[in-house]
């Protein structure tokens, strides 16, 4: 195969698997972070006694500061990490799909990692926000109705944002200059 051939576009149920599939595992480091975080501070949010919701308990300052900041910086590793030096998270080479900088119309196969500056764009633009604002419910800041509402139009946004667009360009890679492609299975 000629490593400067248009690659073909991946399909957008294998980037939505492999999207659900790494926030699956960055979802169980941060069980773990806030694990840790309840151990060294105390509990955040309780159920109530009938157990049928969840309120904030206590809110330390301190504790929200350095839960978000530990939180950003698993995320953005992994992601923007992954993405810079292999081109692909975890569930995205499982998947057969790769990041990579868009050139023109034709895209190459060329290159396996992107910049460290468009790999921490896209990842900005598709996790901080969420990630932030999930940090204001966690604290009591936010209502979680509302958490629910403005990342789930957040992520509607960027799926409708990559399903107009010919090339399957969400704005987090129109911002970043990338294009998601399909790797093809290498031959035995």
């Amino acid at each position: 195969m000629d490593p400067h051939a248009a690659a073909p576009i991946a399909a957008l149920w294998r980037r939505s698997a492999a999207y659900l599939v790494d926030s699956f595992i960055v979802g169980l480091v941060y069980l773990v972070v806030g694990t840790l975080f309840d151990t060294l501070f105390g509990p955040l949010v309780e159920t109530t006694p009938d157990g049928t919701a969840l309120v904030v308990v206590a809110v330390e300052p301190l504790r929200v500061a350095l839960e978000l900041a530990v939180t950003l910086a698993i995320d953005g590793l992994y992601f923007a990490g992954s993405w810079g030096r292999w081109g692909a998270s975890p569930a995205q080479r499982v998947l057969r799909v790769r990041v990579q900088v868009a050139q023109g119309v034709a895209q190459t196969l060329s290159r396996d990692s992107l910049s460290v500056e468009a790999a921490w764009r896209r990842w900005a633009i598709l996790a901080v926000g969420p990630i932030a604002l999930g940090s204001l419910a966690a604290s009591g800041a936010l209502d979680i109705d509302l958490l629910v509402v403005l990342n789930g139009t957040w992520f509607l946004v960027l799926l409708v944002s990559t399903v107009v667009d010919p090339l399957r360009r969400g704005l987090h890679d129109r911002v970043a200059g990338t294009v998601v492609v399909a790797v093809p299975a290498r031959r035995a």
